[in-house]
């Protein structure tokens, strides 16, 4: 178990705020560092004192408890201070993708009704395309050297400098913490609803149950914090164990590892690209000149588990989980990895998996996991304004993955594939509807399907197989077409032109024949003779 040595400031059977772990790792280990990014380490007094300034400075600007905060930025100690100063407000955090541009983005800003806006400076003339400040949203604030130079926009100092201490709101357990936008199967992307006590009993199961916070553990993510995993187990993991984290702006494979040595980091978190990718770097000293033990994520290549092992010298903690359910809710039991498997249900968590009329199967066979809570205020509160889409995902209690999976006889669970057509490009999902809705609206395409292709990286390739109106199309023209309209992780890497759809007798495209065809002639963008892969 975790190191019965360590302060932890959150207890599983007590309920919890992020707000109040806050306050008391503040006052538990006022100056112990928190966080290092770019070579500037905050304590945790230092964070709360820099999130009420923030806090204060929303409240000048009009917001309050329950009020809609969008956070458009990379990963940044800015986006510490406003999450957590909405947190502290009882305001509501709406972190936001940094790729999204065009319609996608402008969606999830109206969408979630927020009031405010904080984004960088890198980003303003993508958020002005997408949502001119004329068309709404008017109280933006920009961050960075150049913010001041922004028509319309105030400068990030505004919100620091409007007071020491801004409002403090009593903040329950199950006050709503964030919205975050998922993309799903079909559709536009969901406002998944977490509360307080949602982020807390992740990170709390997380740094004791599978990565046993040690005394001398140092964390690290180059994840974004626009999701849940750096949010949820790095950032929170540190604050309920007072262990330190590292904030990387960006993951780097040529670099990870020696920033890893360079910072004396123990755990790490992963999505399965980011190890192969890694595998696929030149072998060099930073590979085991480092103090890391433990790799925790998702979707690790089963076929290289055992010797990225060996050459990194760590272990590989395979985790699963949504947005949904308080980011993971299975795990392999630390002491006895397998690899292949997700592992067994967390404490909190009970998991299935069931048939299409939602009976349970037995051990081998496969079929959809489901996952239901033991304890109130954890698993998501539902879809922000869906009401429908909250009944079809919760009905019989039970909360739908959307995931196909197996049980093995011993309550060990495997993940085989999504049941239906989202499509995960390393780490992102991406809705198939979203993908199609732009490649059918270029004057050539008559009709379109877009559908996941096996990545020599792990997860999935975007491919797109159109029928034409007339003439001819230059795939190249497509993606360069897709690339103006859709976040660059979404753009097609794959591109078929064919006569006519595989259809059932109801017009339904039937996506898994595509499937069985392959990329084979199928036209590449990261093929040499079609010029550059455009950092893809």
């Amino acid at each position: 178990m975790a190191d019965s040595h360590l302060d932890y400031v959150a207890d599983p059977d007590s309920p919890s705020s992020v707000a109040a772990i806050l306050d008391a790792r503040a006052e538990s280990t006022p100056d112990a560092p928190f966080v290092i990014f770019e070579g500037e380490t905050v304590t945790y007094a230092g964070i709360v004192a820099r999130a009420e300034r923030t806090a204060a400075g929303l409240a000048a600007a009009g917001a309050g408890e329950g009020t809609k905060v969008a956070v458009l930025m990379p990963n940044s100690l800015e986006v510490l201070e406003v999450w957590f100063a909405c947190a502290l407000m009882g305001a509501v955090l709406v972190p936001v993708n940094t790729g999204l541009v065009g319609e996608g983005l402008r969606y999830i800003l109206e969408h979630s009704e927020a009031e405010l806006l904080v984004v960088d400076s890198s980003l303003v003339a993508t958020l002005e395309d997408a949502y001119p400040i004329a068309a709404g949203l008017g109280r933006r604030f920009v961050r960075g050297a150049d913010a001041v130079e922004v028509p319309g926009y105030l400068p990030y100092a505004a919100l620091t400098g409007a007071g020491d201490r801004g409002p403090r709101a009593s903040v329950a357990p199950d006050t709503l913490a964030s919205i975050l936008y998922t993309s799903g199967t079909t559709g536009l992307p969901k406002g998944v609803m977490n509360c307080h006590n949602s982020y807390v009993a992740s990170a709390l199961e997380f740094s004791r149950n599978y990565v046993r916070m040690r005394e001398d553990d140092v964390l690290y993510t180059s994840l974004p914090l626009f999701h849940i995993n750096a949010q949820s187990l790095t950032t929170l993991g540190s604050i309920v164990s007072g262990r330190p984290m590292v904030l990387s702006p960006r993951f780097s494979a040529s670099r990870f590892f020696a920033d890893l040595a360079a910072h004396d980091a123990t755990v790490f978190n992963y999505i399965g690209a980011m190890l192969t990718m890694l595998h696929k770097q030149p072998a060099g000293r930073h590979d085991t000149d480092n103090r890391v033990r433990l790799a925790v994520g998702g979707a690790a290549p089963v076929e290289l588990w055992r010797d990225f092992e060996r050459r990194f010298g760590l272990t590989v903690l395979e985790i699963y989980g949504l947005t949904e359910t308080a980011t993971f809710c299975c795990g392999s039991p630390p002491d006895l990895i397998r690899p292949g498997r997700i592992g067994i249900p967390v404490s909190w968590a009970e998991a299935k998996v069931v048939d299409e009329d939602d009976r349970e199967l037995g051990p081998g066979e496969a079929g959809e996991i489901v996952v239901r809570p033991k304890r109130p205020d954890i698993l998501f509160q539902g879809y922000y304004k869906r009401d429908d889409a909250t009944a079809e995902a919760m009905r019989g209690g039970w909360f739908h993955t959307g995931d196909r999976g197996s049980r093995d006889a011993d309550g060990y669970f495997a993940f085989i594939d999504r049941l239906k057509d989202s499509i995960r490009r390393r780490g992102e999902n991406i809705s198939s509807y979203e993908v199609e809705r732009v490649v059918n609206s270029h004057p050539e395409v008559a009709e379109s399907a877009a559908y996941g292709v096996p990545s020599e990286l792990g997860e999935d390739e975007v491919m797109v197989t159109v029928i034409l109106r007339d003439g001819d199309l230059d795939p190249a023209d497509l993606v360069a077409f897709c690339e103006e309209r859709m976040a660059r992780f979404m753009v097609p890497r794959y591109v078929r032109v064919a006569a006519e759809l595989p259809k059932t007798a109801t017009q339904r495209v039937q996506k898994f024949e595509l499937r069985k065809l392959g990329t084979e002639g199928a036209w590449d963008s990261t093929a040499p003779a079609n010029g550059s892969p455009r950092g893809r």
